[in-house]
């Protein structure tokens, strides 16, 4: 049977423990996708906490060199102190910079925990609210694309977008719930840029711990892309079937930066690509012809030839395209594929979002358009299965 609670993630070390509390709070990998041995705090009122065995020491300090020598986390800072722990944590009362491989930077809040990944490199783990995450995310996941009501709309699928992986890498054994990069969502700390901080804020917390529910109040899979091209895509065609992943007619979607999209390739190659995917001969003169000016006027899951079918993700997964949707004109030694729309086209456009918000719809008004038959609800209130 459903039940009606909420959850929060008390973590000690690596292991998780799920409690009736509050809005849980997200722990997610920084500098994923990098091997780091060795990473700088910088900050004001920097606390730091060195874990050795079982013995906690507490120590301040606004500039520190952390990496992992010999099997054990070596600390320097920037008076000349050397310190030698298990796993260290970092959290002050101010946001505090961590930097990774070739200069990036985090700006952040909350606390990060470095431990030992390997036998040679760190594993730095941000621990930090909800509204805080939520704020870096959708700083990362929009970039220039501004608008209070559009803010708001990306915080709430965000948010549900967690609810419903809240364990995925915790199942795989990690110390943390989500990655910063499209494993998961984006998250590249705090702007710097003071202004822009406080806009995000205020609108993550104007709808404060709203998700995106079924009529039975459970929480969506809440996927999002740039730009639909003018037609969403059903869920099943990438993933499992939701009533509320459907095909939408689209709208916002159009005349944006992003809408269309063209690009060259050679056209042996994609010749060649599709005979082998159709069991076709690539010199048949009229396959040849039909793969050099296929047409796709509306969004389609296949290209069918003569009783064979390619899936159109698959076609764009090889050649590297934005989007599925597009047509194909010989041009000589190429082909040209005239193509719409960017991402996977599943549930929320941000372009078309952005225009619904430019044009006075509401945060909530924008969920409700891309995930129909849904609406907002409370994440005390939501159906947890």
């Amino acid at each position: 049977m459903p039940w009606r609670y909420k959850f929060i993630f008390l973590v000690l070390g690596c292991s998780s423990l799920m409690a009736v509390a509050q809005v849980p709070q997200v722990r997610v990998r920084l500098f994923s996708g990098q091997n780091m041995p060795v990473s700088k705090v910088t900050g004001s009122e920097i606390r730091v906490n060195l874990h050795q065995g079982t013995q906690d020491t507490l120590q301040s300090s606004r500039d520190l060199v952390i990496q992992q020598v010999s099997g054990k986390i070596h600390i320097a800072n920037e008076r000349g102190d050397e310190m030698v722990a298990d796993s260290v944590t970092c959290f002050s009362t101010k946001p505090f910079y961590i930097t990774g491989l070739n200069g990036s930077k985090r700006l952040t809040t909350g606390k990060v925990v470095f431990r030992k990944r390997g036998s040679t490199y760190l594993l730095a783990v941000n621990v930090l609210s909800m509204d805080n995450y939520l704020v870096g995310v959708v700083h990362a996941e929009l970039g220039r694309l501004e608008h209070p009501a559009l803010w708001s709309a990306q915080s709430i699928v965000a948010r549900t977008w967690f609810a419903q992986n809240r364990r995925k890498f915790f199942d795989q054994g990690e110390c943390y719930a989500v990655t910063d990069d499209v494993q998961s969502q984006v998250y590249r700390g705090w702007p710097e840029d003071t202004t822009r901080l406080y806009k995000l804020q205020e609108a993550v917390l104007a709808f404060q711990d709203s998700i995106v529910v079924t009529p039975e109040g459970v929480p969506v899979e809440a996927l999002f892309h740039a730009n639909s091209g003018g037609q969403t895509l059903p869920s099943a065609w990438y993933f499992n079937p939701r009533e509320y992943l459907q095909s939408v007619p689209d709208s916002f979607s159009l005349n944006c930066p992003q809408t269309t999209w063209t690009v060259q390739i050679g056209k042996e190659a994609f010749i060649g690509a599709f005979a082998i995917w159709l069991g076709k001969s690539s010199s048949d003169s009229v396959f040849r012809a039909f793969i050099c000016s296929y047409e796709q006027p509306v969004r389609a899951e296949y290209l069918t030839y003569e009783g064979s079918r390619v899936r159109l993700r698959n076609v764009r997964e090889h050649f590297g395209l934005r989007s599925t949707w597009f047509s194909v004109t010989d041009n000589g030694a190429f082909v040209r594929l005239d193509g719409r729309g960017y991402g996977h086209g599943i549930g929320l456009s941000q372009e078309g979002a952005f225009a619904m918000a430019k044009s006075g719809y509401s945060a909530s008004q924008i969920t409700a358009f891309y995930f129909p038959g849904t609406h907002l609800e409370a994440w005390s209130a939501a159906v947890w299965e």
